[in-house]
């Protein structure tokens, strides 16, 4: 706990933001000794959720993508903990641990709630239950282990209809996510399905669903349009304008009455607030908290929110600012300085948070993405390679940077690992012996 002279600021969240914002401090205040942060998070690594749909494929491994948050501070407290309640009134957080559950009560001076967003299933029929999100590094590796035994399960079968539906892989949403999970997940299965001997090609299917009218609607239309087409002609189905009604542990059944025969449904259709944020008494009635352009809360002195859980205005469009890492980093970046100046009295050094989207890239499998950069389109290898070169410069330290970059490398001349990991199946997700 901090000393009693002694101004303590408290982060919740280990993502991109909460990560920054104390990084930023702690060079604010690196010579000074009266201000304590503290850092929590429910895990001690951040990770690179844009590289999540290659941990699926096999391109890169698993903790490649992964950032321990101890190494990342110096002077700030990390502690690993799950938030439960935030008292602004007593300025005291309730946390438990992830393993114990033991309770643990910080007090603060200053807080800044960083505490991103959850997997939003929006109330469909048993999406919770039996389909497949990738919001972290355990979705990922259920992920793709899950991929790995529908090929295992189909070897074996007989029925046709039945190994049809093991090899048809559902994702359910067509925005970045979604799409680029699609497109490794089809780049992985087409190149995997060579060592399953009784597995036929036109028996495995990537469908994508989506409500809207196409694909990647943060993208322009026309870059949005050259993606589908690509990714139909390496054999993936697009159901547009089509909202999926329930999930079961065999099918997807859509809005327009038609049923998807698949074991694996993967939820890529959005996010929902955190319970912890929702709860709050400045929450707004989505769940998310309004800020003003100095991501302060507005009431509440000593309060800041950023990131997915916060609705930053941006005074170009009058909208909020979209929930991007890129956004992410640099309202953590203005957060940290205006701290500052409301610590230590300077209330005439804040700045309001004001930034341009400086590009969208989305990779489509096959070495081939589509990109736009600060107004230029990009198309093909050189978007494939510029989402690389880009990706591979943001991640920290030279030896996450030389095991991600020697992934790809090898990535390119070894063959797929297929080795499946059966204890991280969820047991819900085991198809039935016979479909009858």
């Amino acid at each position: 706990m901090p000393e009693a002279t002694s101004k303590h600021i408290l982060i919740l969240g280990g993502g991109f933001a909460g990560l920054q914002a104390a990084q930023t401090l702690e060079k604010i205040y690196s010579k000074r000794d009266d201000i304590d942060i503290t850092l929590i998070s429910e895990k001690n690594y951040l990770v690179y959720t844009s590289m999540l749909a290659e941990v699926v494929s096999s391109s890169i491994e698993a903790k490649h993508v992964v950032i321990p948050l101890r190494e990342s501070v110096r002077k700030t407290t990390f502690k690993e903990l799950e938030v439960k309640k935030i008292d602004h009134d007593k300025k005291a957080v309730t946390c438990i641990h992830p393993q114990t559950h033991e309770t643990h009560v910080i007090t603060y001076d200053y807080i800044v709630i960083a505490m991103g967003s959850k997997t939003g299933f929006h109330n469909v029929k048993g999406a919770e239950e039996f389909s497949y999100p990738l919001k972290n590094l355990a979705d990922a590796m259920v992920l793709r282990s899950h991929v790995i035994d529908m090929f295992e399960l189909a070897d074996i079968e007989e029925n046709h209809a039945l190994r049809s539906s093991l090899l048809t892989f559902a994702i359910v949403g067509g925005g970045y996510t979604g799409i680029e999970v699609a497109a490794e997940l089809n780049d992985f299965v087409d190149t995997s399905r060579r060592f399953y001997k009784n597995v036929k090609s036109d028996e495995v299917k990537v469908v994508v669903i989506d409500p809207g009218d196409r694909i990647m609607h943060e993208m322009s239309e026309g870059l949005a349009q050259y993606g589908m087409n690509l990714l139909k002609k390496r054999g993936m189905e697009f159901h547009l304008n089509t909202r999926v009604e329930s999930v079961g542990v065999d099918r997807v059944v859509t809005g327009d009455g038609d049923t998807i025969k698949t074991h694996t449904a993967i939820w890529a259709a959005g996010t929902a607030p955190q319970p912890v944020i929702a709860a709050l008494p400045f929450a707004d009635k989505k769940g998310r908290i309004e800020v003003n352009e100095f991501t302060e809360v507005p009431g509440y002195d000593g309060v800041w929110a950023l990131g997915d859980c916060a609705v930053v205005p941006d005074p170009h469009t009058g909208k909020p600012y979209p929930p991007t890492a890129q956004h992410a980093i640099r309202e953590a970046t203005r957060t940290a300085h205006n701290v500052a100046a409301y610590i230590d009295g300077k209330e005439s050094e804040k700045r309001a948070f004001i930034y341009v989207t400086q590009g969208m890239l989305a990779p489509l499998g096959h070495r081939s993405a589509v990109a736009e950069i600060k107004g230029f389109r990009f198309s093909g290898f050189f978007a494939w390679f510029m989402w690389r070169a880009i990706y591979l410069g943001k991640l920290p330290g030279w030896d996450r940077k030389i095991r991600v970059a020697l992934d790809w490398f090898l990535d390119i001349f070894l063959p797929k690992d297929i080795v499946q990991l059966r204890f991280l199946i969820k047991p819900s997700q085991s198809p039935p012996e016979d479909e009858g």
